[in-house]
């Protein structure tokens, strides 16, 4: 069930300095229509965790192209899906939207770090292993499965309240 602010409440809340809420029609469209997005991000994880690595350089161009696709997603999801409302109604809805779309840019980041890595191995920079770039591949992709949760989870709720069910 959700919690309708008084003008009062939603002025001290800080709702009105978020005012994020997600436009469910697009952001779920978003979500259906990348499926290459989602078959990538699989493919990838696949390649790290099969017993023989990709090499050094197949593992750069690997998480690069996963690196491009994952800007393009995100962008998209920032563009279409996420949108500030100066009439937010829901401050746990504000706070959840702002939240979700902040872990893109840590999420992008920690992809970066990934390439990053990788390229470190391919030219002999460090100590790094492509095991080490495999272990964070793992780790990247869970981090990005709980956040897709986390969104699918705040859209079924606002279609839920849109809808006037799931209380």
């Amino acid at each position: 069930m959700s919690t309708w602010l008084t003008e009062a409440e939603y002025r001290t809340s800080g709702a009105a300095q978020l005012g994020l809420t997600l436009n469910t029609a697009f952001l779920q469209e978003i979500k259906e229509d990348h499926v290459e997005f989602r078959k990538l991000l699989e493919d990838v994880l696949v390649s790290f965790t099969q017993k023989d690595l990709p090499s050094a350089k197949q593992s750069v161009e690997l998480l690069a192209q996963l690196r491009d696709a994952l800007e393009s997603y995100f962008a998209l999801e920032e563009f279409y899906g996420y949108f500030k409302s100066s009439r937010t109604a829901n401050l746990a809805v504000s706070q959840r939207a702002h939240k979700l779309r902040s872990e893109h840019q840590t999420l992008f980041v920690q992809l970066c770090d990934l390439v990053d890595r990788a390229e470190q191995v391919l030219y002999h920079e460090s100590p790094t292993t492509l095991r080490d770039v495999a272990q964070g591949m793992c780790k990247f992709y869970q981090a990005m499965r709980d956040h897709e949760q986390r969104e699918m989870s705040l859209l079924m709720e606002l279609h839920n309240q849109v809808l006037g069910g799931g209380d």
